[in-house]
């Protein structure tokens, strides 16, 4: 059976941990180490991770994050910036829509 996961704040993983998501992880000092535990965990499957933290990646670690298909990372902030949407698309259809 496929997971879900979290990666975030304490404030941000909260609610998951409400919703009954039992897989959150709080976002330490060097994320990219969590990342890679969980890519490692073949059940995972989806990941949703704050933008905040994705922010915080050096860019090619971040381009690896959002270009993953298995698990896929879901980027959510509390904003919507037409890059993240962008990404989202093209990662969705394989189409950039925006060129």
């Amino acid at each position: 059976m496929a997971k879900l996961a979290v990666i975030g704040n304490s404030e941000f993983t909260v609610g998951f941990q409400l919703a009954g998501i039992r897989n959150t992880l709080e976002a330490s000092k060097n994320p990219m180490e969590q990342i890679t535990q969980i890519k490692g965990d073949k059940e995972t499957s989806i990941v949703i991770i704050e933008e905040k933290v994705l922010d915080k990646l050096e860019e090619h670690d971040r381009n690896d994050v959002t270009d993953s298909v298995e698990p896929v990372f879901i980027p959510v902030s509390t904003e919507v910036s037409q890059e993240s949407l962008r990404r989202l698309i093209r990662k969705s259809i394989g189409v950039d829509l925006w060129k």
